[in-house]
């Protein structure tokens, strides 16, 4: 019988909440799955063995195949560099969740479409604060909105906050990039960190573009003529800085491995600034109407956690459509859903 959820990443520091969140809900059904037995076993004591540790390397499936004999949704915590082990989960009758950010594997992964549905099996993307709560609150406000035409989602990051090494990387080799978009008037080139936008987000603040994926799927999946996310930091004084080092053709320095590595440890050992986040998305249409929609809180990776763990008793409790779904293809009721995530955390507030 197909019951177990297996959690890949686990026990890192996003999968290590939805583990122990989805053990609440199914006790002795959850495993904690990765390269560091070691690290599944503490988290496995932690939570009072209400959880199964396995050592499992999604880039070698075929050697644990046997641990996914019972499974019968996999969550996926990190990165991949394929999508031959997702088909593979297809192909088993395996439902599937991935929480990544990484437009190029996205793009991939939805070619699986086809194979998802012949198998009918759903996979959920863009599931965490941006891809993700960003998708549902710009389908909110679409609904909310006459005639849209516009959608622009602001995203503001702590400093404080600690990530892993990848998600360090991934931000900073964004801060130099030049990206395609599709705009009013067309397909457009846009350059990270450019073109400012001033708005409130817990105060006045100014955001610059950056390649957050959430942008590229609701172009084509939501009928309206753009999408633009910006994003800025907590931190005022260093997102000016940023903006500056862009205007001068100083942040491809951001993409050095050398001082990837130096700042990367500068973050870990130094706070700057809180671990705060916000995201505030605005629906534009005809005569000027805008509606917005936003939420804040305070630990961006624990909201992902939220949103993940949110996403899988969705999965796991209701029949949803099979194919390749985004977040805002799966959730009916999004403000419920939404208010959901609150109910881990009193820090996260919600306007609707």
């Amino acid at each position: 019988m197909k019951d177990q959820i297996l959690v890949v990443g686990g026990y890192g520091a996003v999968g290590s909440i939805i583990s122990a969140e989805l053990a609440k809900q199914y006790p002795h059904k959850v495993i904690v799955g990765g390269r560091d037995i070691e690290k599944a076993l503490k988290l496995s004591a932690a939570l009072q063995d209400t959880v199964t540790p396995k050592q499992f390397d999604v880039h070698q499936y075929k050697a644990y195949t046997g641990v996914l004999d019972a499974v019968r949704l996999v969550v996926m915590c990190i990165d991949q560099d394929n999508t031959y082990f997702i088909a593979w989960c297809l192909e088993a009758g395996i439902d599937y969740i991935d929480i990544t950010a990484n437009q190029q594997l996205i793009t991939q992964i939805e070619q699986l479409d086809a194979l998802a549905q012949e198998r009918q099996r759903t996979l959920i993307l863009s599931v965490g604060l941006a891809p993700g709560i960003t998708n549902l609150l710009a389908q909110h406000s679409l609904q909310k909105t006459d005639a849209p035409q516009e959608i622009d989602i602001l995203i503001l990051l702590g400093l404080g906050e600690q990530h892993g090494t990848a998600a360090y990387q991934w931000t900073m080799d964004n801060l130099n990039t030049r990206y395609r978009l599709n705009g009013v008037g067309g397909t457009v080139m846009v350059d990270s960190f450019t073109d400012p936008l001033k708005a409130r987000v817990l105060g006045a603040r100014t955001f610059y573009r950056f390649n957050f994926s959430d942008q590229h799927t609701l172009a084509k999946t939501l009928p309206v003529a753009a999408v633009n996310t910006r994003m800025a930091f907590d931190s005022r004084y260093f997102t000016r800085l940023v903006a500056f080092m862009r205007r001068l053709g100083m942040t491809g320095i951001f993409s050095a491995k050398k001082v990837q590595a130096l700042l990367i440890r500068l973050f870990k050992k130094v706070h700057f600034g809180t671990d705060v986040f916000a995201a505030k998305v605005i629906g534009s249409a005809k005569g000027a109407q805008k509606k917005e929609a936003s939420i804040q809180g305070y630990g961006e990776g624990k909201v992902t956690a939220y949103m993940a763990t949110e996403m899988a008793l969705l999965l796991l409790q209701q029949a949803l459509p099979h194919g390749v779904l985004h977040s805002h293809q799966a959730v009916k009721d999004i403000p419920a859903f939404l208010k959901r995530l609150s109910k881990y955390d009193s820090s996260i507030v919600l306007h609707l």
